[in-house]
């Protein structure tokens, strides 16, 4: 009988230690949320020059983001990808539940064509993708 106790008293223990393991493992992860532009460029925080079709001597294209629904500190990537191939992988930190940040991607005036970003969380998650041309000059 004694024994019948022990055994039952160590199985009520290890549940216990087990419980909170069980349920931490089953707490839903924040969820991010990005809203994104392109842009030539991010003036006080905010996008400017907002556009999906950009002339080959643009310089540089921005791609900026709000993500909500972090919390604490965390990470995103933009990748920035020409005709299908990536180019670029910028890591950006999110410190709050509602963050704006941003990239830019150098863009030579030879390489026209079709760009995508992709806004990826820490997981590799793809949480939003934007796409943009660079429009080829004008033939006289």
């Amino acid at each position: 009988m004694v024994d019948m106790i022990r055994k039952l008293l160590w199985a009520v223990i290890a549940l216990a230690f087990l419980m909170p393991a069980a349920v931490l493992a089953q707490a839903p992860t924040a969820t991010l949320a990005v809203e994104a532009q392109l842009c030539t460029g991010v003036q006080e925080r905010m996008p400017v020059g907002m556009a999906d079709s950009f002339t080959p001597e643009v310089g540089q294209v921005y791609l900026w983001c709000k993500v909500t629904g972090g919390s604490g500190s965390s990470t995103i990537k933009h990748v920035w990808s020409y005709n299908g191939q990536e180019k670029a992988t910028v890591e950006l930190t999110v410190n709050g539940s509602s963050w704006r940040t941003w990239s830019a991607k150098k863009i030579l005036p030879e390489w026209t064509g079709d760009w995508s970003v992709k806004v990826v969380d820490a997981s590799g998650n793809v949480l939003k993708e934007l796409s943009f041309k660079i429009a080829a000059p004008a033939t006289q």
